[in-house]
C-alpha cells in the first residue's frame, strides 16, 4: 500500500515537471539587446573618452588617447587575425584620431601578408569591426562586411558618419583599410552633418 502511494506521488510530481504550457511561454517577455550607446555615429564620434572606454571594454586594448602631432591619437595593440604561430601573420590595427572631446576618424586596417590564410583573416577582420558596430547599434555593418570580403574600394555616407574602404600595397602583401569619419561641414554650414 505504501509502495503504491509513493509511486502515485512520484507520477504526480513528474507530471508537473516538463515544459511550461504555450500560454505561459507566450507571457514571458523576450530579452532584446540594448546597445551600449544611443544616438548612433553622432554619439560615438562625439564622445571620444566614452567611445575609447567602450572599445577597450570590448578588448581592443587602445593606448591612452593623448596629443600626438597636432591631434589626439589612441592605437590598439596589433591583433593577429589567424594563428600567430603560422608566419607571416595577417594583423589588424585600429587607430582613433580626433580632438580632446570628439573623434574625427576610426581607422581599422588589416595587413594581409599571408595570402594562404587571407580568406580567413578577412572574415575575422570583418567580425572584429562588426563587434563594436553591433554593440553600439551603428549602421553600415553589411556594406562594410561586403567591402572587406570582396576587397572592393568603396565609400558612402551613413547617418552621422562617412565611411571608406580602400586597398593599398604594403611590403609583402596588401592592406585593407576601413575608415569611419566625422562628416565634413556642408557649404554654408558651420556644423557637420548629423551632429
Amino acid at each position: 500500500m505504501i509502495r503504491t502511494a509513493v509511486l502515485l506521488a512520484l507520477v504526480a510530481t513528474l507530471a508537473g515537471c516538463g515544459q511550461p504550457s504555450a500560454d505561459k511561454a507566450a507571457e514571458k517577455p523576450h530579452a532584446t539587446p540594448t546597445p551600449f550607446v544611443t544616438g548612433g555615429w553622432a554619439t560615438v564620434l562625439g564622445d571620444a573618452p566614452k567611445t575609447i572606454e567602450l572599445l577597450n571594454g570590448m578588448g581592443f586594448r587602445l593606448s591612452a588617447y593623448a596629443p600626438d602631432g597636432g591631434a589626439f591619437v589612441a592605437k590598439a595593440q596589433p591583433t593577429p587575425m589567424a594563428d600567430p604561430s603560422i608566419t607571416p601573420v595577417n594583423t589588424a590595427h585600429l587607430t582613433v584620431t580626433g580632438d580632446a572631446l570628439r573623434i574625427g576618424e576610426l581607422r581599422f586596417a588589416l595587413d594581409i601578408v599571408n595570402l594562404d590564410s587571407s580568406p580567413f583573416a578577412k572574415e575575422q577582420f570583418a567580425r572584429w569591426i562588426d563587434r563594436p558596430l553591433a554593440s553600439m547599434d551603428l549602421p553600415g555593418r553589411e556594406a562594410v562586411k561586403r567591402g572587406i570580403m570582396t576587397e572592393s574600394p568603396t565609400k558612402g555616407t551613413l547617418p552621422g558618419a562617412d565611411y571608406q574602404i580602400t586597398r593599398e600595397p604594403i611590403d609583402g602583401g596588401r592592406r585593407l583599410v576601413v575608415t569611419f569619419t566625422r562628416p565634413a561641414p556642408q557649404a554654408g554650414d558651420s556644423h557637420p552633418r548629423n551632429p
